[in-house]
C-alpha cells in the first residue's frame, strides 16, 4: 500500500510539473511573439538590446486577459508589447503627462487609433497627482525608467509627497496585483534630488517608499545591471552613458 501511494504521489507530481512547464512554454511563446511582432515600431525594436524585454516580461508574470497600467508610457515601448500579450480580452492603459498630449514624441493617439494590434490600448493624460483609477481593476502596473520623475523638481513633473500617488496605484491594483519598477541606478545612499539632477534614483528610496505605501517586496532581477560601465555620478543623458545605464528591476505586490 505504501509503495502504491508513493507511486501515485510521484505520478501526480510529474503531471503537475508537466502542466506547469507547458503553461510556462505557452506564456514564453506569447511573449516572444509580442516582441517579434512585425507591427512594432522600428524605434522601439531598436531599444530591445538594451532593455531585454523577454526577461522583464517573464519576470512581470503578465498573462493574456490582464488589465495593465503603463505609467509614463511616453513612446509606448512596453505598452505596444503588453497589448499583444493581454490580447482582446485584456486592456492596456497608457499614461503620460498632460503636457505631452501635443508632443508627438510622447503622444501616440494616432498610432493607437490606426494600429490594429493596439486596439486594446487607451491613453491617459494626467500629471502624477491627477491620476485617478477605479478600485481593484488592474492586474499589473509598470513604471519604467520614470519613478525618479516623482522626485523631479520641475513644474508639472514631480510631487511634494509620493505617498498619495502610490496610494492611488494600490487602490487601482487588484489584491495580489503586481507593480514593476525599473529605473536608473543612483549611487548607494544618494539623496532623492538625483531624480532632478541626474534622472536617477536609489533603489533604497524606492523600497522605502513602497514599504510605507503598504506594498510587499517580491523579488528583483539584475539583467539590466551595468554598474561596471555606468558612471553613476553622471546624468543618464550624458553621451558617455546614455542608453547603457545600470538599472534596477523590482517587483512589488499589493497585499491580498
Amino acid at each position: 500500500m505504501f509503495a502504491k501511494n508513493n507511486l501515485f504521489l510521484v505520478i501526480c507530481i510529474t503531471l503537475m510539473i508537466s502542466c506547469a512547464n507547458e503553461k510556462n512554454m505557452q506564456i514564453g511563446d506569447i511573449i516572444d511573439a509580442a516582441i517579434n511582432n512585425p507591427s512594432r515600431s522600428a524605434e522601439n525594436i531598436e531599444k530591445d538590446r538594451f532593455r531585454k524585454p523577454a526577461d522583464i516580461l517573464k519576470f512581470s508574470e503578465v498573462l493574456p486577459g490582464m488589465n495593465i497600467l503603463d505609467m509614463v508610457s511616453n513612446g509606448g515601448y512596453y505598452a505596444e508589447m503588453l497589448a499583444s500579450i493581454v490580447g482582446n480580452k485584456g486592456n492596456v492603459l497608457a499614461h503620460t503627462f498632460t503636457r505631452n498630449k501635443s508632443n508627438p514624441d510622447f503622444s501616440y493617439d494616432d498610432y493607437v487609433n490606426e494600429s490594429e494590434h493596439m486596439n486594446n490600448v487607451s491613453m491617459m493624460y494626467a500629471d502624477f497627482d491627477e491620476i485617478s483609477l477605479n478600485e481593484n481593476t488592474l492586474d499589473r502596473v509598470f513604471i519604467v525608467q520614470n519613478y525618479h520623475d516623482l522626485y523631479f523638481d520641475r513644474p508639472g513633473y514631480g510631487v511634494d509627497d509620493v505617498q498619495p500617488v502610490l496610494a492611488m496605484i494600490r487602490k487601482g491594483l487588484k489584491p495580489g496585483g503586481l507593480m514593476i519598477i525599473i529605473d536608473h541606478d543612483a549611487e548607494k545612499g544618494a539623496p532623492s534630488t538625483t531624480g532632478t539632477t541626474l534622472h536617477r534614483i536609489s533603489d533604497e528610496i524606492v523600497m522605502n517608499d513602497m514599504k510605507a505605501a503598504g506594498f510587499e517586496f517580491v523579488d528583483n532581477i539584475h539583467v539590466l545591471k551595468n554598474d561596471w560601465e555606468d558612471d553613476l555620478s553622471k546624468s543618464v543623458f550624458d553621451e558617455s552613458v546614455r542608453g547603457n545605464t545600470s538599472r534596477f528591476v523590482h517587483k512589488y505586490r499589493s497585499p491580498d
